[in-house]
This record gives structure tokens, C-alpha cells and sequence, in this order.
């Protein structure tokens, strides 16, 4: 599903982001991404999304090759995938229900599907009385669930989740990490960037560290532990 050898990335001003990167992830896997903030965890996902591209090294995700190329392919792409920005791109003058829609428009669903999809993400994320309200009206935490919900509304096959949970509290965390666990147990690929530490304490799935642009450790999941309530 995802392939990285060498992968490197520089920008113009000679900072390096990510350097000499190998790691695999199968189809249907889940993965936990940490390091501190400028560990290169934000860079990764962009260049895994396409909105950037390496500068060394080779990445493949779903077969495509990430790099310079046709634009068709990477829509193609795109449209598998459901992303949960740090900085939530949600649309403002537009509803929270309204946002979690335009998650599923753009595959073409449409109708009393595309409604009840969305409003049942909303509601399990603790938002039912929030589905009329204007993004912009919304609390970051808030918007930061409605930014999770359009990711997930589509049922992609990889979900990239760069900080899901980094204004939330106890509760919606947990409301958030289930919805990616339920993502992962319909059989999409899963990778979570995150530095919460009680994120990290309560999951037994694969965990590749980051610090300064490279992978400095890759543990793999527990086995037989942790997540049969999510499976």
C-alpha cells in the first residue's frame, strides 16, 4: 500500500524535512506516527497526499508513484483517500452537516444516504446540536471533530490523520480514535500522527518514532492485546 526507500525531502532553503526514510505499510495495517513537533510527521503526510513531492528517494502509495506526473492519477488517488488536517480546511459559511457532505459530494453520493452518513458521524462525535451551526461559530475542538467526520464520511480506503485529537479532550478523543479503529476494522489503511501521550499509552498497534527526519525506531503492534472492543 505504502512504500518509502531513501525517501528524502529539502526545501529550497536547505532545510531538511524527512532523510533516508524505509518503511512499508501493508494494506489494512494501522500505524502510529510520533515525534515531536518538526520531526517530520506533517511533511510525510503531505508528500503521502501528493501536495508536495520528494526530493529523494523513491514513494510509491497504492501503487502510484509520488512525484512529478499526471495530475488525473493523483485525483484518482485522492479520491480513496480521507485526511484529517491539522489545520481542518473546513468551509466556512457552511454548516458542520454541510462540511461532512461535500466529504461524500465530490464521490457523487448524494441524497438520504449522504445525509444520514453525516449526521450520524456528527452525532457519535458528540455534535448532534451543533449540525446547523457555522463552521466558523464552532470551537477548535469542534471543528477539529467535523474536520474528522468529513475525512471518514467517504469510507476511504486510506485515512491519514495528522493530529486528530490535539484539541480535545478525554471524551472526544475517544470518540475520534474509535471512529479510526471502525475505519480500520472495514479495511482501510490507517496512519495516525500524533504526540499525545495518552493516545500512544492506550494503543497496541505499530509505532514508528520520527526525530529530526528519520525513522529511529519501528515497533511493532502487540499482538493478541488491546483493541478487540475496536476490531
Amino acid at each position: 500500500m505504502i512504500k518509502a526507500r531513501g525517501l528524502e525531502k529539502t526545501y529550497p532553503d536547505g532545510t531538511t524535512a524527512l532523510r533516508d526514510i524505509d518503511l512499508t505499510v501493508e494494506s489494512g495495517e494501522m500505524v502510529f506516527i510520533r515525534g515531536r513537533s518538526g520531526a517530520g510527521k506533517t511533511t510525510f503526510f503531505r508528500l503521502l497526499v501528493g501536495m508536495e513531492v520528494p526530493t529523494g528517494g523513491a514513494l510509491q502509495v497504492n501503487g502510484r508513484v509520488m512525484g512529478p506526473g499526471s495530475s488525473r492519477s493523483l485525483r484518482a488517488l485522492r479520491r480513496k483517500m480521507g485526511v484529517i488536517f491539522q489545520d481542518f480546511r473546513l468551509i466556512e459559511g457552511r454548516t458542520a452537516l454541510e462540511n461532512v457532505e461535500l466529504g461524500m459530494r465530490v464521490l457523487g453520493v448524494t441524497g438520504r444516504h449522504m445525509r444520514g452518513r453525516s449526521r450520524d458521524l456528527l452525532e457519535r462525535l458528540g455534535l448532534d446540536h451543533r449540525l446547523y451551526t457555522p463552521v466558523e461559530s464552532l470551537s477548535w475542538g469542534e471543528r477539529q471533530r467535523v474536520a474528522a467526520a468529513r475525512a471518514l464520511s467517504r469510507e476511504p480506503e486510506i485515512v491519514l490523520a495528522d493530529e486528530p485529537t490535539g484539541n480535545l479532550d478525554a471524551e472526544a478523543t475517544a470518540r475520534v480514535m474509535e471512529l479510526l479503529y471502525d475505519a480500520r476494522a472495514r479495511g482501510a489503511t490507517v496512519l495516525i500522527a500524533t504526540h499525545a501521550a495518552d493516545v500512544l499509552a492506550a494503543n497496541h498497534e505499530r509505532t514508528i518514532t520520527l526525530s529530526e527526519g528519520r525513522v529511529v525506531a519501528d515497533i511493532p503492534a502487540t499482538p493478541d492485546v488491546g483493541r478487540d472492543d475496536h476490531a
